[in-house]
């Protein structure tokens, strides 16, 4: 592009040697003419239990008097009645003013959770102001070609051919730059089209009035709805080195409205949506009726049953370490600090953390256990021919509740379970099938007595034998669940034996269940025999289960 030369004359030597301004320093001059921001609410706590959060924001006051504090772009989903306001000592607190805004007014915030907006804003900022560092470079070589004298010692032509030069760099910087503003506006009109199935139609906005002489500041508290978390937990076991390591994480994520970023985060695992009183006892009223009205009852619609929400709590803590050279600065720990206050658990995570609010999962590793285990094979048999790793985990807390659990054996995924800790601590934890274990059904008979015409009792006779062979190239522990019948009336009686005896009766407080534990050596083989004779009147029948 040619330069607009059309008013240039002639420039005087007193400004032909005249340095011209770099035009680095005159894109800080037109960076220093864009307007500051207004001042926002910064978010000094978030606390996250299931369901909602607790957030408290906080804003300056300039300690002239009387000043109204203005908490705008907040969630539409605050809880109202949960607001609360706290000041410093020195700072008077008046009326507070909620609205609700909508339109215009929520088009403003509307965008604010959604960081890939707000980054291409950020863009587009930074674009224009170039745009306008360049504009008034321009304009300042114009502002030379207004010179009307003469220069007398020949550099005319030299200081024009040099305004030449930059106008047309100029020039053909403010054309490119144009250009990048308009495909970055481009780019911004999309992704606000995409998000606007996520925005919202009216926001919050929190009025404080507010009287103090000094400087200080003013928090607001209030709980909103849209936030949770939940925990999640990785078992990595070793079966040469019989270590267990266990890792509870946390995953996060609220669509609250409000954008978190970078944000001191605790998380606790108390359940808001619990019941917080007992149920009192039911009273029964007696009274008689007829047996007609009695036989008429039976048709009665039943009452409706009241089904309480069971509690979902969450889990522990972790620690990252970092060993650093002699002449380097430590690097940051993210070790999480937990703190039990009588059954409730907060983990503080050291880290601030951004969770936009746009639904997405930020996970984060709260705690990690490990420790030496005992093994061993567990089979049913009657239930399924294969036998199960099983690990024992004596670092296991109440503190550790509810929540999916992904197995890793040998470095191996081997499936998804269930964490829960009264579960685990009585019967293990489950690593998954033992192809090397082989079990087999050897013997599985019934014989019913005969019923005679001087018979008073017939009996029912049951004899079941598996054999359990280990090809592993060591011993191992097995563990074998069986059952025996439980008589539930005077008149039948049961005899059982089982060869070789049982380990335990009633496993695990669960009557007729039996278990066998013993050693298995390398390559050998060893059968398990049950038989139970069961005897009842000839005149009944014998029902199961």
């Amino acid at each position: 592009m040619q330069a607009d030369l059309s008013k240039v004359a002639i420039v005087p030597k007193s400004i032909a040697k005249t340095r011209l301004m770099p035009l680095s320093l005159l894109g800080l001059a037109a960076l220093s003419l864009t307007p500051a921001q207004a001042v926002n609410s910064s978010i000094e706590q978030v606390t996250i239990y299931q369901g909602l959060a607790s957030v408290t924001r906080a804003l300056p006051t300039n300690g002239s008097g009387e000043q109204t504090l203005i908490f705008s772009c907040l969630s539409p989903y605050i809880d109202k009645d949960s607001l609360s306001v706290q000041a410093a000592n020195g700072v008077n607190v008046g009326e507070v003013s909620i609205e609700t805004l909508s339109g215009e007014q929520a088009a403003q915030c509307q965008y604010q959770g959604d960081t890939k907006v707000q980054t291409q804003q950020n863009t587009l900022a930074d674009i224009t102001a170039e745009l306008e560092a360049a504009n008034l470079a321009k304009a300042y070589l114009q502002n030379l070609t207004k010179v009307t004298q003469i220069s007398t010692d020949g550099t005319l032509a030299n200081n024009a051919r040099d305004l030449e030069t930059q106008a047309a760099s100029i020039n053909k910087r403010i054309l490119d730059i144009q250009q990048r503003q308009a495909r970055a506006q481009d780019a911004l009109n999309q992704l606000m089209v995409g998000s606007a199935t996520s925005t919202y139609n009216s926001v919050t906005q929190v009025s404080v009035r507010t009287a103090s002489r000094t400087p200080s500041s003013v928090k607001l508290h209030y709980q909103v709805r849209g936030a949770g978390w939940q925990p999640t937990y990785q078992a990595h076991l070793n079966t040469t080195t019989e270590q267990l390591n266990i890792t509870a994480s946390a995953i996060i994520a609220q669509q609250t409205g409000e954008n978190w970023l970078n944000v001191p985060l605790t998380l606790s695992s108390v359940n808001p949506n619990q019941n917080t009183t007992g149920r009192l006892p039911t009273v029964e009223r007696l009274s008689l009726y007829e047996e007609d009205e009695g036989r008429r009852s039976k048709f009665a619609a039943p009452a409706m049953m009241d089904v309480e929400a069971t509690p979902i709590v969450v889990s522990a803590r972790d620690s990252y370490g970092g060993i650093s050279a002699p002449d380097m600065a430590p690097l940051p720990s993210f070790t999480v600090s937990s703190q039990n206050k009588n059954g409730i658990t907060e983990y503080k995570l050291p880290q601030r953390v951004s969770i936009p609010s746009d639904g997405r999962h930020v996970r984060t590793v709260i705690d990690e256990q490990s420790g030496s285990s005992k093994l061993w094979i567990r089979s049913t048999p009657s239930v399924e021919a294969a036998g199960y790793w099983y690990a024992s985990a004596p670092f296991l807390t109440p503190a550790w509740v509810d929540g999916s659990l992904q197995l890793y054996r040998d470095d191996n995924y081997i499936g998804q379970s269930r964490y829960s800790y009264q579960t685990l601590k009585e019967q293990g934890i489950g690593f998954g099938i033992d192809p090397n274990t082989i079990v087999r059904q050897i013997a599985d008979e019934d014989k019913q007595g005969d019923r005679g015409a001087f018979n008073r009792m017939q009996t029912l006779t049951k004899t079941q034998a598996y054999q359990f062979t280990n090809q592993h190239n060591r011993n191992i522990r097995l563990q074998v669940l069986g059952s025996e019948p439980v008589s539930r009336d005077d008149n039948l009686k049961v005899t059982i034996t089982h060869t070789p005896p049982v380990t335990e009766r009633d496993w695990n407080d669960n009557k007729g269940m039996v278990a066998w534990e013993f050693d298995l050596p390398s390559k050998q083989s060893k059968v398990i025999q049950s038989t139970s004779q069961v005897s009842y009147p000839a005149s009944k029948k014998l029902a199961i289960n």
